[in-house]
């Protein structure tokens, strides 16, 4: 009798040792988080942590590793044409247009901003074109090791792709059933589950561009430095703040960029691409949320601009303003 009981015991713990491994989670003292082990939360899915005994435990993400394709091809982001073609190059065979020339004597002025751009306004409804999202194509950009990734964007520390994946996950604690006593229906116990980041919860983008004064030819130009997508964070103080995912340098994203066609609402032949709408044509609505101070502070943590949005708001006009200013003062008529 005691053999089998011995028997039934040791089944028992090697079944929930490889409920353990499927799922990606251990105990609190050290769970499974080796890579490749899981194929559950390697491929983005939600694993849930055990309920009644293993209540407590703490999910672990397990990553799979990603590594780096920096010298991968960007790949084109396009729809197959039908049509013959008569020696004009394809979307596919795209390369990106320099900026103009600029000697460092030249430089006179320059002006750092970081603007928003909100995805949900109408000019900007082709950022989540549902057949090329603009949103995807950045994001996997990062998570799949084609392009660099930056903590902040002094862009000085290189975030690695597993990194830039695992950011804006979160553990979510619910409730459940207790499977002990299914007879109960109010017999609750906690569970844990880790709650993966979709590219499709991105709204937003910050972008970082510096305003450039050429002297030889006169112009006042915008030129984008890198861009972040922004996701919602909600803190134990009940207030919710938009922090970034992670920075990329516009420079090592137009190759790709160059190969993505953009929604074009009045003829589909002349469709451009996202390189062109973000650095030529910048066909895109944003406002100002930052410019270069002493205190390197966003507009709405400034004293004089917490709580008041409408302040902040009337602040970034008076900086875009500013820049106006100085290019119409540059002249005399």
């Amino acid at each position: 009798m005691k053999k089998g009981i011995l028997i039934i015991a040791t089944s028992l713990i090697a079944l929930n040792s490889s409920y353990a491994q499927d799922w990606g989670w251990g105990d609190s003292g050290g769970g499974s988080s080796s890579s490749g082990t899981s194929s559950s939360a390697g491929s983005g899915t939600t694993g849930a942590a055990g309920a009644g005994a293993g209540a407590s435990a703490t999910p672990t993400l397990v990553v799979p590793t990603i590594g780096t394709h920096y010298d991968d091809p960007p790949a084109f982001h396009r729809e197959t044409p039908y049509t013959t073609n008569d020696g004009r190059l394809g979307i596919d065979e795209a390369v990106i247009v320099p900026y103009p020339f600029l000697r460092e004597a030249d430089l006179k002025f320059r002006r750092r901003i970081w603007r928003r751009i909100d995805c949900r306004q109408k000019m900007n409804r082709s950022f989540t074109w549902p057949k090329n999202p603009v949103t995807q194509i950045i994001y996997e950009a990062a998570t799949k090791g084609l392009v660099r990734g930056y903590w902040t964007d002094s862009l000085n520390r290189v975030k690695t792709p597993e990194d830039c994946y695992k950011e804006g996950s979160k553990i979510v604690v619910t409730q459940i059933q207790n499977w002990r006593n299914p007879e109960d229906d109010e017999d609750l116990v906690d569970t844990a589950y880790y709650d993966m980041f979709k590219w499709e919860k991105i709204v937003r983008f910050e972008i970082m561009e510096d305003w450039l004064f050429d002297y030889k030819h006169g112009e006042l130009r915008p030129r984008i430095i890198a861009i972040a997508p922004m996701y919602e964070e909600k803190f134990p103080n009940g207030q919710t703040y938009e922090l970034p995912l992670f920075w990329i340098k516009m420079d090592d994203l137009r190759p790709t960029l160059a190969k993505s066609e953009v929604f074009n609402r009045f003829n589909d032949v002349m469709r451009i691409s996202w390189d062109d709408l973000f650095n030529h044509y910048r066909l895109f609505d944003s406002y100002i949320v930052k410019t270069t101070d002493w205190d390197d502070k966003y507009l709405n943590q400034r004293t004089e601009f917490q709580q008041n949005g409408l302040a902040t708001l009337l602040e970034a006009e008076n900086i875009k303003n500013d820049l106006f200013i100085f290019e119409h003062d540059l002249w005399e008529f």
